[in-house]
């Protein structure tokens, strides 16, 4: 699986709530980023933006889509292009899950309207196996490799490694332990760590703009 794939299942609770909060499109988006970066076909440059460094197929959809989407927006800054990217790649992330038989589309109606959708998880298995390797590299088991390295790092920007490795899997060791072994495993991963860094900026920037707009809309 991709570490996009990967992030969508453990970022999803078996009934389908998700685990990784309103800034759920951005991060997916910055997964299928520091996937593209692992792979050298994009880098972060000196000044912060998107440089191309090999294009061409690469022989999965989601990332040669992805590719495209990003090379298009070379020369920009990853925080100012992850939100538009996410709207678009969210979706087949999950459609990707779905011919796997891991997850399934529930749409939550009311009102006569579908105002979302859920994901549950049809199988439980290799959900449980990524969540187990992380639980390992947090609680300090087992040293992070490049993949489980990015997951947490990726977790760790929208605050969701408590969530998705709840209290009860890691008795004795708290929150503040989580996040800060978070950190840990974040700083010094150069990709992992340049998209962390965007995806906190841009988690930033879309918050600021929707307190921007409630305040408007209350003093009207």
């Amino acid at each position: 699986m991709l570490i996009a794939e990967e992030l969508l299942l453990v970022g999803t609770a078996p009934d389908g709530r998700n685990l990784l909060g309103t800034q759920r499109q951005i991060v997916v988006a910055g997964a299928l980023l520091t996937e593209l970066v692992l792979r050298e076909r994009l880098d972060v440059d000196d000044r912060s933006r998107l440089r191309m460094v090999a294009g061409g197929t690469i022989g999965e959809p989601l990332l040669d889509d992805a590719l495209v989407r990003f090379g298009e927006r070379q020369g920009k800054k990853p925080k100012d292009v992850l939100g538009s990217i996410g709207r678009k790649v969210e979706k087949p992330v999950f459609e990707s899950l779905v011919r796997r038989e891991l997850v399934r589309p529930e749409p939550v109606r009311a009102l006569g309207m579908t105002w979302m959708t859920r994901w549950p998880v049809l199988e439980g298995g290799p959900r449980d196996t990524i969540v187990a390797d992380l639980l390992r590299v947090v609680c300090r088991m087992e040293e992070p490799n490049s993949r489980t390295g990015a997951l947490v790092s990726l977790l760790q920007a929208v605050d969701a490694l408590p969530r998705v490795l709840p209290k009860e899997m890691r008795p004795g060791v708290p929150n503040r332990d989580v996040r800060r072994r978070g950190k840990e495993i974040t700083k010094g991963r150069w990709a992992s760590e340049a998209v962390v860094k965007a995806v906190q900026e841009a988690t930033a920037a879309t918050m600021a703009a929707v307190g921007a707009a409630t305040a408007a809309s209350s003093s009207s």
